[in-house]
């Protein structure tokens, strides 16, 4: 069998594969959209998930027929993550590291926001570093 994703008969790459690449404050955001995705499009491909600008962005293949009611699904949890903590999966909002305008952003809680400008936590592969 082959490796690659677009060869006939291969399983499509969907968001639980690559649910590590954003915080775990997001993980049961993207179960919920992965769960709303497969109930009308059950055999969707995921093509890209990161963070960028400090909210989610999701790109899946378009099924023929999906309309717009795909895009509203993506679109609704890519907002969703821009009031939840990516680091605690807490309330939260878009905020720069120290609060500085030019500074690298990300959808902190206050609790989180204080913990990361502080380069006392960080995400790695998914996963909350702390440092000592």
């Amino acid at each position: 069998m082959s490796d690659d994703p677009t060869a006939p008969g291969a399983h499509p790459v969907q968001i639980p594969a690559r649910i590590h690449a954003v915080g775990p404050g997001w993980r049961q955001l993207l179960e919920h959209l992965h769960e709303q995705i497969c109930a009308e499009f059950p055999g969707y491909r995921l093509l890209d998930l990161k963070e960028k600008l400090g909210g989610l962005r999701v790109h899946v293949d378009r099924p023929t027929g999906s309309g717009d009611a795909l895009r509203a699904l993506v679109s609704s949890a890519e907002a969703e993550s821009e009031r939840t903590c990516e680091f605690c999966g807490a309330p939260g909002r878009i905020r720069a590291r120290d609060d500085w305008p030019g500074g690298w952003r990300k959808a902190v809680c206050g609790t989180c926001h204080t913990a990361w400008s502080a380069h006392r936590i960080m995400i790695v592969c998914g996963v909350v570093r702390e440092r000592g």
